[in-house]
């Protein structure tokens, strides 16, 4: 399962310690051990989109305090993990297999335009932001996609 790829270890720590929380409080309150929290707060890992939400909602802050500023080059996938939501969770909300919203990320599969607004708001981003982030997925894919065509025999 991806991680939050721009969560803010300051942040994180900031927000627990506003609320005079210790790191096993914080393991406590959303099921995870003392170890995986020490190493969010040491920037060695990070939560899934699923705990990432829990820990917003426990600290009771918004999700941003706990990330680090947008990338102008975010993908699609971190728009998503930002937002706290898995695929599956946007699969379930637009009526669509979470296969879609994958092929999506990848960048092999295309969105559909009636997907635009619902993903604007689910992922707390305008529809300018939006359009960015699946322009840096497209490219993303090309990169790959000629990088693996370079090394073809």
């Amino acid at each position: 399962m991806k991680s939050v790829q721009d969560f803010s270890a300051s942040g994180f720590r900031a927000a627990y310690e506003a609320k005079g929380w210790s790191q096993g409080d914080v393991a406590k309150a959303i099921g995870v051990t003392v170890g995986t929290v020490g190493r969010w707060v040491r920037g060695r890992g990070a939560p899934s989109p699923r705990l990432f939400a829990a820990l917003a909602g426990v600290l009771d802050v918004p999700r941003s305090q706990l990330l680090l500023p947008l990338d102008p080059a975010a993908d699609l996938a971190v728009l998503r993990t930002r937002a706290g939501l898995r695929q599956e969770d946007v699969a379930e909300r637009l009526g669509v297999q979470a296969s879609d919203i994958s092929e999506m990320e990848l960048g092999t599969g295309r969105p559909r335009d009636e997907w635009a607004v619902p993903l604007s708001s689910l992922y707390g981003v305008s529809l300018d932001r939006l359009v960015k982030a699946r322009e840096a997925t497209d490219r993303r894919w090309r990169e790959e996609f000629e990088g693996k065509r370079r090394q073809a025999p």
